[in-house]
């Protein structure tokens, strides 16, 4: 049975940038099974090492979560579409420290046209969550929430600083 499961951003790298992939099974298992085979390495960013979905992953069938069916045993008939939603990106590996920094991104007017939030997003394994915006003279201010591990967080801002933006924390929390 042909099942479409709809991939989100942070997870894309996987599928080679599709949003979007098919995928055969007869259950919810079986297509997470079949998935990481298909595109490997996709599946520890899903699975935890018990074998079930991490509790910062959330999976709709039809748009109904599989918490209210039976989870991985949900049975799925052909034509469904399953999405799946990071609600933290990150945590393939053991006793990775997961964090939550939020950061005041300045930067100049010229580079307000630029797609850097966008670029970010696609280029590090991190949910950017804007809280704020403006802009105010020569000067574009951005309040942004980051979550991911520590490792992929810091690079995200070592990014943005070579990328000519200036980083300011507003506070940082280590969710484990």
């Amino acid at each position: 049975m042909a099942i479409t499961v709809r991939i989100p951003t942070p997870l894309r790298k996987y599928t080679e940038g599709k949003d979007e992939v098919s995928v055969e099974a007869s259950n919810l298992r079986e297509l997470l099974q079949n998935l990481e085979k298909g595109y490997k390495g996709i599946g520890q960013r899903i699975m935890d090492d018990k074998g079930g979905v991490r509790r910062f992953v959330n999976i709709y069938l039809n748009d109904e979560d599989i918490r209210f069916k039976k989870n991985l045993d949900t049975p799925l008939k052909d034509g469904d579409v399953i999405s799946i939603i990071p609600a933290i990106a990150g945590g393939a590996a053991k006793k990775m420290k997961m964090i939550q920094k939020k950061v005041y991104l300045t930067y100049k007017k010229s580079m307000l046209n630029k797609p850097i939030i966008w670029e970010a997003s696609r280029k590090f394994d991190v949910v950017i969550n804007i809280g704020t915006a403006s802009v105010s003279g020569d000067l574009g201010l951005v309040g942004v929430e980051l979550e991911g591990n520590r490792e992929e967080v810091e690079s995200l801002v070592k990014w943005f600083t070579k990328k000519g933006v200036k980083v300011e924390p507003i506070e940082q929390t280590v969710l484990e």
